[in-house]
């Protein structure tokens, strides 16, 4: 079954301001066709790192390593024999895949290359281990996802809802305010509603 839900819902942020062009005029924001406009992109420049979002526009956020892996034939065999027994009717181009990310356990996105460099078609596969045993079969969903790495830093946007992230890998992560903001700039992206990892952790703290 096909829902609407996206991967980075582990951890919700209350009122923040969501998408990038939920809240502002297209002057003022990244549109999906600004982000990917001279793009180069290197699927194996992103692999063997762990990454973890430092400035996201979102109502939810990842707070755990996410990995990327180059997807192998097994694992992907795997995957295909799940889409293919909940929605057989969907006509995956299967060839075309490149990357897993794993944001969390039991969430695994295929990257499937589209036209352009860091442009993907993305199959979501979300467990429901928090249903009662049995276990309902996965949740499945389509993104259409775009990526950007400038430097050290790694840009995501979906653009069905225009959310962003941008992350950096573990050992590299930003310590203050203004260098998560310049790595946000670096990327392309900008809008209202920005929140880095370091604002985001002492709001929870005072929750």
């Amino acid at each position: 079954m096909f829902i609407r839900f996206w991967a980075f819902g582990i951890v919700s942020f209350g009122v923040a301001a969501g998408g990038l062009a939920q809240v502002a005029s297209p002057r003022t924001t990244t549109t999906c066709e600004e982000f990917e406009r001279d793009v180069k992109f290197d699927s194996l420049a992103i692999v063997d790192s762990m990454w973890k979002i430092i400035y996201f526009w979102s109502n939810t956020t990842e707070v755990r390593p996410i990995i990327f892996s180059l997807i192998a034939k097994k694992r992907l065999n795997k995957f295909k024999a799940v889409v293919d027994a909940i929605a057989p009717e969907l006509d995956v181009e299967w060839r075309r895949a490149i990357l897993m990310m794993e944001p969390r356990p039991g969430v695994q996105v295929i990257l499937l290359h589209a036209t352009t460099p860091g442009a993907f078609r993305a199959i979501v596969k979300m467990e429901q281990r928090d249903k009662v045993r049995p276990n309902p079969e996965p949740l499945l969903k389509f993104a259409d996802l775009r990526f950007k790495l400038v430097g050290r830093y790694l840009g995501m946007m979906c653009c069905e809802d225009f959310t962003a992230f941008v992350m950096a890998r573990m050992d590299e992560l930003p310590t203050t305010e203004e260098k998560c903001l310049a790595a946000a700039n670096n990327l392309g992206l900008h809008g209202p509603g920005g929140r880095s990892y370091l604002y985001f952790n002492i709001t929870r703290t005072e929750l």
